[in-house]
């Protein structure tokens, strides 16, 4: 009998919202052998019991390491016995070990650093920790500080270096941008210096990735775990994470949205990149975990065009666009520019070996300098790169005002965005403004970012998920003018036609490129979005919100209120050697 069970696939139950079992859990064991290992994160009630890890490892569990943050842990378990762990009265949730991947002096003048720290002498962010989960940072002249300045530590999560360590490289260029001095693009020699958001902050590189630029969800659980633990010793404010995976379930049972939530909640302020995938299909519902955590700071990235004006700025086309998968929040937060950006050169990593051409000469900056000679800087683009410049913004804030909390900061980074003619899903509150943020004022007790539901005579409308932001602001300078997504619940209807964004009383429509939210059934072409009060329809590129069946084609999206089906092509997106795969 045992034996013909191992001989037998496994095939749980079809997942559902009342199971304890995530959907891409079940759907990853489905038809593995039942003695397959497979890597999971348990959310248990409570801490977990000594009777229940001893249970564990008598079923053949491996345990790998236990997560303060969201009470639980991680482990590699045999695929035939998630069914008896999920009936188990101490587990809460069962999710998937989730693979991770790792997604300035025009940038810094886009945002208008230099007019804040013109106006405000020593804003550089000193005094503040910012903790970044990355691939760690290679010991760069642009990050050693003088005696009396705090200088970089690192905690290694996945090997066993000690000392500043990047052998993959995107770290040490997340880390210039947040933190860079600009040392070897300064002096009498240097025509262009590429200089950190917040040089004079402490940073704490917290690696979690392994060489190759990728990981598991539970190894950035520890990390996060170190974070708020260590927190006061540190001085850590800001957790940065340029990393993530797609979204799978809910953030509200999600294992790395829930330790992100607690981060927050501990008084760290957490931004995350809002993801790559913006080129698959329309765009539309690509924004990863734990960018769709509505307290953390979601950042798209903007293509700055090369130059310090922001006229000419445009969205960039890889850049995640909302609303999330299943929750449907509002993202991202904010953009900031994020293509072509120059930072921090880890020589001999991967990404400088693999992709030499985006290392600059040390004549691109230098003048007189050897235009055969390596530089010590390189280019790359991302959504990686944009949320650093939003981390190193808030560890501006908190310098100015050390008593702000992470819902103050965020409040006061969108409300202070310079205003967008786009689809908040694409930008969210606007783009990056320093000077204006070390300007505003606003508190608050909290700062969701909103859900987006259909609301009544076909309007769309913002459902706040926290009492904390009133509404009357919120409207009028986070989502206010002519650009608001829809109303509140107790304002009037909206028509918007600048930003192709179109919803009235009765039905609606729009032509190609725009957005459809009808009050019946919805049809839109290939690079539209739909919303639907019955069933939907859209094609090979477009994305479907249904009141019942969905259908959609080889590269979309959906969302359906019964059925669904999706194809598989154009999982994966390479940006500048960076990939942020669509399940791999």
């Amino acid at each position: 009998m045992c034996l013909g069970l191992l001989a037998s696939p496994v095939t749980p139950a079809a997942p559902d919202d009342g199971r304890k079992i995530s959907p891409e859990l079940a759907k990853r064991a489905h038809g593995m052998q039942p003695g397959d290992l497979i890597p999971v994160i348990v959310q248990t009630t409570a801490e977990p019991t000594d009777g229940h890890l001893v249970r564990l490892h008598g079923s053949g569990g491996v345990l790998k390491a236990r997560h303060a943050a969201i009470s639980g842990y991680s482990a590699a378990l045999p695929a035939g016995v998630l069914e008896a762990l999920a009936v188990d009265p101490e587990v809460e949730r069962v999710s998937l070990d989730a693979p991770v991947r790792a997604f300035l002096d025009v940038a810094v003048k886009a945002v208008r650093l230099d007019v804040a720290t013109a106006d405000r002498p020593g804003i550089d962010g000193r005094g503040i920790g910012i903790a970044m989960i990355d691939t760690g940072v290679s010991l760069h002249a642009d990050l050693q500080r003088q005696p009396g300045l705090a200088r970089p530590i690192e905690v290694d999560f996945v090997g066993r270096d000690h000392g500043l360590e990047d052998p993959y490289g995107h770290g040490t260029h997340v880390a210039g941008v947040l933190n860079g001095s600009g040392l070897l693009s300064s002096g009498p020699d240097a025509f262009r210096t590429f200089r950190g958001i917040a040089p004079g902050a402490r940073l704490i590189s917290l690696r979690a990735l392994r060489p190759d630029g990728t990981g598991q969800t539970s190894d950035v659980l520890t990390a996060i775990d170190w974070a708020i633990q260590h927190r006061r010793g540190y001085g850590i404010r800001i957790l940065n994470l340029s990393v993530g995976h797609p979204v799978y379930e809910s953030y509200v049972t999600d294992p790395l949205c829930r330790a992100a939530r607690a981060a927050v909640a501990a008084g760290i302020v957490v931004v995350a990149a809002a993801g790559n995938d913006g080129r698959i299909g329309s765009g539309f519902g690509t924004i990863v975990s734990p960018a769709n955590e509505p307290s953390v700071i979601a950042v798209g990235a903007m293509d700055d065009s090369g130059t310090a004006a922001r006229e000419d700025d445009v969205l960039a086309p890889f850049s995640a666009r909302g609303p999330s998968l299943v929750d449907h929040i509002v993202k991202p937060d904010l953009v900031a520019p994020g293509t072509f950006i120059v930072s921090l050169r880890a020589a001999g990593s991967v990404i400088d070996v693999e992709h030499h051409d985006l290392v600059l000469r040390a004549d691109e900056y230098l003048s007189g300098g050897d235009g055969g000679r390596d530089g010590d800087y390189l280019v790359l683009s991302g959504t990686s790169l944009a949320a650093p410049m939003v981390a190193g913004a808030a560890a501006l804030l908190l310098q100015q005002d050390a008593s702000l909390m992470p819902a103050d900061v965020k409040a006061r980074l969108m409300a202070s965005a310079l205003r967008i003619d786009r689809l908040p899903f694409e930008t969210g509150a606007g783009y990056l403004d320093v000077a204006a943020a070390l300007e505003s004022d606003l508190r608050t007790t909290s700062a969701l970012s909103p859900r987006a539901v259909p609301g009544p005579d076909d309007t769309v409308v913002l459902e706040p998920l926290g009492n904390g932001w009133d509404g009357g602001w919120q409207q009028s300078l986070i989502w206010g003018g002519g650009r608001r997504i829809g109303t509140l619940r107790d304002s009037e209807n909206d028509m918007v036609t600048g930003s192709g964004l179109v919803w009235g009383g009765g039905s609606s429509r729009v032509v190609a490129g725009g957005l459809v939210w009808g009050g019946g059934s919805s049809i839109v072409d290939s690079s539209g979005l739909g919303w639907g009060g019955g069933s939907s329809m859209v094609g090979a590129s477009g994305l479907v919100w249904g009141g019942g069946s969905s259908v959609v084609g080889t590269t979309g999206l959906v969302w359906g209120g019964g059925s669904s089906t999706v194809g598989s092509e154009g999982d994966e997106l390479v940006c500048t050697g960076i990939v942020w795969g669509g399940g791999h």
